[in-house]
């Protein structure tokens, strides 16, 4: 006889388990390379304005110093929203029965979605 409330009364809970397992191993590695890529993105970014001079017809030379900020941070803010997207979408999952690793792919989308709206908000500051 087990004890109340353990996984052994309840069916299915241990690949509940496993499936939280599998989500925060991957969600680890996806993350490690978010970090790498932004911090790698940080000198091209910030480099991309360094040619800019009067009478450039670059896109990229019309963004102002807080645009410029913006076009900076876009990949941290892709790694970010990403992260808490695909934790809320994991936990949102699991509360309507699903499996968390959804969460996998709404994160990502999540942050593919940042890119065109970061970059909507650099050209508008």
């Amino acid at each position: 006889m087990s004890a109340p409330g353990s996984s052994a009364e309840r069916p299915g809970h241990g690949r509940f388990d496993t499936h939280w397992i599998w989500f925060g191993a991957i969600l680890a590695l996806l993350l490690t390379a978010g970090l790498v890529v932004a911090f790698l993105s940080l000198f091209p970014l910030a480099m991309a304005t360094a040619g800019c001079h009067d009478g450039s017809t670059e896109r990229v030379c019309s963004l102002t110093a807080r645009g410029q900020n913006v076009l900076v941070g876009i990949p941290w803010a892709c790694l970010a929203v990403g992260a808490v997207t695909a934790l809320a979408g994991a936990y949102l999952a699991t509360r309507i029965r699903w499996t968390p690793l959804l969460g996998i792919p709404i994160g990502l989308i999540a942050a593919a979605a940042m890119i065109p709206l970061g970059d909507w908000i650099a050209y508008r500051m």
